[in-house]
């Protein structure tokens, strides 16, 4: 309960104070940038608005997670970080906008690198994270074969919590390459890429995975179903 009143109040400061810089901001600001940093669209700043408030309404989620049994810890874990991140990125759009860029222009504010980076470190936040989650129906790696069988869960979660720590040092660091590099400042975009493909690999690798578990062994244990009547 501690970490749900600490983030509800955080997060809600946060999108006051949040709410009051927009306020001081010109009415209409840049929206949208393209892959060479370009601002290509204006509209009002208030459209910001939506990270600090997604922030905020992750508030409801660590509520509701306190009527859980199991995986309280590791649920409030990934929604307050997942809090920080929407908050972290929706500064980030702040400060950019608020450099007085205009449409037209190229900014070298290097916004990959602000949004990758954080997006990243969750990623493998929750790689850290996966291998602490007990068979659920809510959070977690959930196909047939991790629901069915309680080992294969365990294993599958062991690997995946590998793979998505690795994939999140991949992309973090691609994005402080392609972020910070002069030479490849053009082409930081690559980085958005690289992220997205190796959180693919991750995730179909560990779906793969579980179902060779499965065919391997038969299905022993009555997994998580038990759990939920317990």
């Amino acid at each position: 309960m501690k970490t749900a009143i600490v983030y509800t109040v955080l997060s809600l400061l946060n999108l006051v104070g949040f709410a009051i810089g927009v306020g001081f901001l010109p009415a209409q600001v840049p929206i949208h940038f393209d892959a060479a940093m370009v601002a290509d669209a204006v509209g009002s700043p208030w459209v910001y608005l939506a990270l600090p408030g997604a922030a905020a309404l992750i508030s409801a989620g660590l509520w509701a997670s306190l009527v859980q049994k199991k995986n309280r810890a590791v649920t409030a874990g990934l929604l307050s970080a997942l809090g920080a991140v929407f908050a972290t990125i929706g500064w980030v759009f702040f400060a950019l906008v608020s450099s007085g860029v205009k449409v037209g222009e190229k900014t070298d504010f290097p916004l990959m690198l602000v949004i990758v980076l954080p997006l990243s470190l969750l990623i493998a936040w929750l790689g850290n994270y996966l291998p602490r989650i007990e068979p659920n129906r809510v959070i977690g790696i959930r196909t047939g074969a991790t629901l069915g069988s309680e080992e294969v869960w365990r294993k599958t979660h062991r690997l995946g919590g590998y793979l998505f720590f690795a994939a999140g040092l991949l992309s973090a660091a691609a994005a402080v390459v392609f972020g910070t590099v002069p030479a490849l400042r053009e082409t930081q975009f690559v980085a958005v890429i690289l992220a997205t493909v190796s959180v693919f690999i991750a995730v179909s690798a560990s779906v793969v995975y579980a179902q060779v578990l499965a065919k391997r062994r038969p299905i022993a244990d009555a997994g998580p179903q038990e759990d939920e009547r317990e």
